[in-house]
């Protein structure tokens, strides 16, 4: 079996680690995979668990009390993805749902702790993460505020596709549905599947 550490992105992920943390990263952290459309975890569910893709995409979608659904992010390889409930201690905030067929790494809570108080430098890197993943929200609100949906849907299929895309094999289908890019956008699906319908034809 190949070294899954030692592929591109989670090389990438722990490169900057001292030598002796990364071994505890290896012993901690175990592969898991799941089929396009099962759940990893589902929204209200505890905290147990910090995860970081491998291969594929994962969507975390949030269902508000009223039934609305919106997507919170989509995360690809080389990801953590919501790790701000395993940090607080809270609930998951959405339900992660794999877009693809994904593997993924899993540690549980308890090591995951350990490990981010013996080296700061691995709680410094998922940190890091959740701030980055701030900072794309608050682009996405100020896109809701300012920005026409059409401009929202070229923008969110641009981001997605240059998500998606690996080095070493070009992008020749964006794997995202009409339902999944509206949750990103703020829209209906129909505003969203009219709006292609429109573009296709001009």
């Amino acid at each position: 079996m190949n070294d899954i550490f030692a592929s591109p992105p989670i090389a990438a992920v722990f490169k900057e680690l001292p030598a002796l943390s990364r071994r505890k990263v290896r012993q901690i952290f175990h592969p898991r995979q799941f089929l396009a459309g099962e759940a990893v975890y589902r929204q209200e569910d505890p905290a147990t668990a910090i995860y970081l893709i491998v291969e594929g995409h994962i969507k975390v979608e949030r269902i508000t009390q009223e039934g609305y659904q919106s997507i919170l992010c989509v995360r690809g390889p080389g990801d953590f993805f919501c790790p701000v409930p395993i940090l607080d201690a809270g609930v998951q905030l959405g339900t992660a749902r794999a877009m693809t067929d994904v593997t993924l790494l899993w540690a549980n809570r308890e090591e995951f702790h350990a490990l981010c108080q013996e080296c700061p430098e691995f709680l410094a890197l998922v940190q890091h993460d959740c701030l980055l993943e701030v900072r794309r929200m608050l682009n996405r609100m100020e896109s809701f505020a300012f920005h026409r949906i059409e401009e929202r849907l070229a923008f969110t299929i641009f981001d997605e596709s240059r998500r998606q895309a690996t080095n070493d094999k070009p992008l020749t289908e964006l794997r995202i549905t009409q339902q999944e890019l509206a949750g990103l956008v703020g829209a209906s699906r129909e505003s969203v599947s009219r709006i292609l319908s429109n573009e296709l034809k001009t």
